[in-house]
């Protein structure tokens, strides 16, 4: 239980400090895991007093999901916020958001709370998965954010141009090394990750080329069809941790009819969405081109369209496909 209580006592020294009184959630600083180099981007939340902590957005994938969050005008953004979040969050609940697990723990380390924004509370939210209890790595990860966002914002609070860098894409990050026989925490300025998707993103997939050649046997291609990979708004309970499907929906752009929906494991999304988007060529006919609005969703159809000559047009909007999933969880919702 020694983990535990390091990261309950980090976290109560963090919310005693109140750092959400002078830091804005877009002040942004960082810190290295000292265990594995990886860098956590820390934000303090509460400045407009409706939620209190600390998130912290771990290595390239939590800087990608940051800013996702942070760009309101993307359509991916309330996507992103449900489903997406790549982060460790520590936020300071009252007693009716804490769970019987949350409360076996306290009880075992004698700790007791009482008011609003009081509790402490400890998530892991990873992309398609409902927020989770951490493992033993996320809490050590945790803990040293906690204690290093204190004091960060202790000194921000004397010197307010703290976090400002020194050259553009830096970021002020603390960094723990050795000083003879101890340790200690200094600043460095890193760069920030540039932010491109990169196929690495996309779980492995292959094309299977012998239902490619029976595709090409077909002499004709006609229409057009809207394909989409979106969360599915149902949970999953498999496994230690319920997860969000990924849906593929494709849909005839023409005439608005749903042709291809399937419901696909977050780990293996990516092959099963492209054999199902084979599947449903193969037997239901080919299109003449494909239209598609993520770039995710445009990876995965390129080595399709560029085996059966197909057309791919990314647009801003896809109107029968998101008509046909409005109506998909519209039904969704009438059978909870």
């Amino acid at each position: 239980m020694s983990e535990w209580q390091q990261l309950y006592d980090a976290a109560i020294e963090f919310r005693n400090l109140a750092p959400w009184q002078w830091m804005y959630d877009d002040t942004l600083f960082a810190v290295e895991d000292p265990d594995t180099g990886q860098i956590g981007y820390c934000s303090v939340m509460g400045a407009l007093g409706e939620f209190h902590g600390l998130a912290v957005f771990p290595g390239e994938a939590g800087w990608r999901s940051l800013q996702l969050l942070r760009d309101d005008d993307s359509y991916q953004a309330e996507e992103q916020r449900i489903f997406g979040q790549c982060a460790l969050i520590a936020s300071f609940e009252s007693s009716r958001d804490v769970t019987k697990q949350d409360r076996a723990i306290m009880k075992q380390l004698g700790l007791r709370f009482r008011g609003e924004h009081a509790w402490p509370v400890f998530r892991s939210h990873r992309p398609g998965y409902l927020p989770w209890y951490l493992t033993r790595d996320e809490a050590k990860l945790l803990t040293v954010a906690l204690s290093q966002a204190t004091v960060v914002a202790s000194r921000i609070r004397q010197q307010s141009d703290l976090l400002e860098p020194p050259q553009p894409n830096q970021i002020l990050t603390r960094r723990r090394v050795k000083d003879g026989t101890s340790f200690e925490w200094i600043d460095v300025w890193t760069e920030t990750p540039q932010i491109t998707l990169s196929a690495s993103e996309i779980p492995p997939f292959r094309v299977d080329e012998v239902i490619l050649k029976r595709i090409r046997r077909q002499d004709t291609r006609r229409g057009e069809w809207e394909v989409d990979i979106f969360y599915a708004p149902f949970v999953v309970e498999e496994g230690e941790r319920p997860m969000f499907p990924r849906m593929l929906m494709c849909v005839d752009h023409a005439s608005g009819i749903v042709l291809q929906v399937h419901a696909a494991a977050h780990e293996t999304y990516a092959q099963e969405c492209v054999d199902k988007i084979l599947e449903t060529m193969f037997i239901g006919g080919c299109p003449a081109t494909v239209l598609f609005q993520r770039p995710e969703v445009g990876m995965l159809l390129h080595p399709i369209a560029e085996g059966l000559g197909i057309e791919l047009r990314q647009e801003d909007w896809l109107p029968a496909l998101e008509e046909a999933r409005e109506a998909l969880e519209q039904g969704l919702s009438r059978k909870v």
